[in-house]
């Protein structure tokens, strides 16, 4: 170290590092919680994603019903 820099007390270093930590600690409860939300919510959003893939094929199938009902009707006239 220079030796015009001074050393802080032991004490003083102590209760630097133990703020660090406590703030650490703090962060990582935070960031805990805002994981736990967001898996939540992902699979939330798988669901509702499923479900709408779900809807649409059903949708899809029945629009392709509807197409050759039509056909059949318009080659049952012609």
């Amino acid at each position: 170290m220079n030796a015009q820099t001074p050393v802080p007390p032991l004490h003083d270093q102590l209760a630097s590092v133990e703020e660090r930590v406590s703030r650490l600690l703090v962060l990582v409860d935070k960031l805990a919680s805002e994981n736990s939300e967001l898996r939540k919510r992902e699979k939330s959003l798988a669901h509702e994603c499923l479900e709408l893939r779900t809807r649409n094929d059903k949708a899809g199938s029945q629009l392709e019903t509807m197409i050759n009902r039509l056909k059949n009707q318009q080659n049952g006239s012609a």
